[in-house]
């Protein structure tokens, strides 16, 4: 499949994963933030942040029945292409997936967002796998981390996960060199976190305007950063 975006370390795919994940090589470890069956339509943190005209965040589909069904049609496809796997799940749909290895989080004292019993402010971790860490002899790790720093990156869309999330997730879960899967793209931060920390990325979005958003990233120099 042609791409859609590609240079030296990171490819973009432009495309349903649902078709393109089979036609994919093994890689060394998914990592992901897919929508949460959730209702989300728009981007809840536009007006906070003075962000006008927003495109992509009206493209976002966010319906509970058809993330679950999404969920159980690529979780099997993904655990053929990676043996570890890293997944920001959020908590409405957490048991819709599979027993993972272990779960772990990121805790905002402040909450960042609503649910059923108020403020939700633990963002489970999904880790399948092997932990690189352990497997390598080096010792435990934490497997997660208290952040309640907004969100400094405004993209349009309406769920940008922080980069240095992304930044963190990378570290924990993977080696320098290695590959890293993304099949929800979205505004691309998981690919550029790859980048800055000299790995290989592969990205997959439906919606071409967040393609464009993330090839727009991904052209940029590598950035310094602000890890956790």
């Amino acid at each position: 499949m042609r791409p859609y975006y590609e240079d030296d370390a990171v490819t973009i795919y432009h495309g349903d994963c649902r078709e393109i994940l089979p036609t994919l090589e093994p890689v060394d470890l998914v990592l992901t933030d897919p929508p949460y069956g959730v209702d989300l339509s728009k981007k809840t943190t536009e007006a906070r942040h003075g962000f006008q005209g927003s495109q992509a965040s009206v493209l976002y589909q966010d319906n509970p029945v058809e993330i679950k069904q999404l969920i159980q049609t690529t979780m099997p496809e993904l655990a053929r292409i990676a043996d570890r796997m890293i997944i920001f799940c959020g908590a409405t749909l957490l048991m819709a997936y599979p027993e993972p290895r272990a779960i772990g989080g990121v805790y905002s004292p402040a909450g960042t967002g609503m649910c059923k019993w108020g403020f939700q402010v633990f963002h489970p971790i999904l880790f399948y796998g092997k932990d690189p860490y352990l497997a390598d002899g080096l010792g435990s790790r934490p497997n997660g981390f208290v952040d309640d720093r907004p969100n400094k990156d405004h993209f349009d869309h309406p769920c940008p996960k922080p980069l240095k999330w992304m930044l963190w997730a990378i570290t924990r879960g993977s080696r320098e060199g290695e590959t890293i899967l993304d099949p929800f793209m979205g505004s691309g931060t998981t690919l550029r976190a790859a980048k800055d920390l000299g790995r290989k990325a592969i990205g997959i979005e439906i919606e071409e305007r967040y393609c464009e958003i993330a090839a727009k990233r991904m052209s940029q120099m590598v950035l310094a950063f602000d890890a956790v």
